[in-house]
């Protein structure tokens, strides 16, 4: 786990000398994240909204004493991408013990009842947070089969080792608990090489839609460019000829992917080529997800389209 605490540059107020002047005489140059936790404007104002979520568990994850950071707040903290950022942080208590009534919360805090063993904690840099195998269950079991999904994905590409078979075996053999079923679903529709939020739902969609014509989806297939010219990678290839690219805002920021203009050339070409091969090309991106007025979600339609009008290419 990343020492997310040094990264922020957080102050634990508790551990301030009074002799500190420079701190205590200029209170206007920090934001209190909670009672405890103060960080420098200058640095949280120029944090990422993503960055700023994660500042925030890491203040209440070094302010409780007792509690353990969870949920969708624990996968931030673990590196582990989620399709919702939520500022209000999870808290679980172990071996029975229960926080107080909910009155007494501070802000942005929700402690959930549940029965955490002592072993599913990892103590690092002054958090402590549910195990990673834990707050994937717990995501999936609390927050539905899509969140737990995603979650999910993106930990099976950071760590090969996280299975359909060790999953299973790690998160509902011998178990019972609320949400068990969500979990079951979520590992079964994962895949080892999502590579992003956005490309899980758009697969998480298509498949639980049944559209009819779908027979096969391919995540990050790859598309030959020729003898010995490599290939390129789509995010989800459905019956073999339909591309689907999620495209998310950073791909053209300017900086991720190189300069915009050159982004977009180098994008355009390579969609030219796979247009070429006789494949249909569908670009979509979050908007295209969310239902509209009429209830369609466009992705969905854009698909459906496509099935019905697209001559399939013959076989190669």
């Amino acid at each position: 786990m990343e020492n997310w605490p040094r990264k922020f540059e957080l102050i634990e107020i508790r551990k301030k000398s009074h002799t500190d002047q420079e701190f205590w005489a200029d209170q206007g140059r920090y934001y209190h994240l909670t009672a405890e936790i103060a960080v420098a404007r200058e640095k949280f104002d120029g944090l990422e909204s993503w960055e700023r979520s994660l500042a925030l568990c890491t203040s209440v994850g070094l302010t409780v004493d007792r509690a353990v950071v969870a949920g969708r707040a624990a996968a931030q903290l673990w590196g582990i991408k989620v399709l919702t950022w939520d500022r209000t942080v999870e808290l679980m208590h172990t071996d029975g013990k229960q926080a107080g009534a909910a009155g007494t919360w501070p802000p942005n805090v929700h402690h959930r009842r549940c029965n955490l063993r002592s072993d599913e904690v990892h103590e690092e840099h002054g958090l402590r947070v549910t195990l990673a195998t834990r707050t994937l269950r717990d995501i999936a079991a609390h927050h539905g089969v899509l969140e737990g999904l995603v979650a999910i994905d993106n930990a099976r590409s950071q760590w090969p080792h996280l299975t359909e078979e060790y999953l299973r075996k790690e998160l509902v053999e011998g178990a019972r608990f609320n949400g068990i079923g969500n979990v079951r679903e979520a590992i079964a529709l994962s895949v080892p090489n999502a590579a992003s939020p956005l490309e899980t739902k758009a697969r998480y969609l298509i498949v639980t839609s049944e559209l009819p014509g779908v027979r096969t989806i391919e995540t990050q297939a790859q598309i030959s460019r020729g003898p010995d010219a490599g290939h390129f990678d789509v995010d989800l290839l459905i019956n073999g000829w339909l591309v689907i690219e999620l495209d998310g805002r950073f791909k053209l920021d300017g900086t991720t992917f190189g300069k915009t203009d050159a982004a977009l050339r180098a994008e355009r070409n390579r969609e030219v080529f796979i247009q070429n091969t006789g494949r249909r090309f569908i670009r979509a991106g979050w908007e295209h997800l969310e239902p509209q007025s009429d209830g369609e979600i466009p992705l969905l339609t854009m698909i459906a389209d496509a099935l019905r009008t697209h001559i399939v290419p013959a076989a190669s």
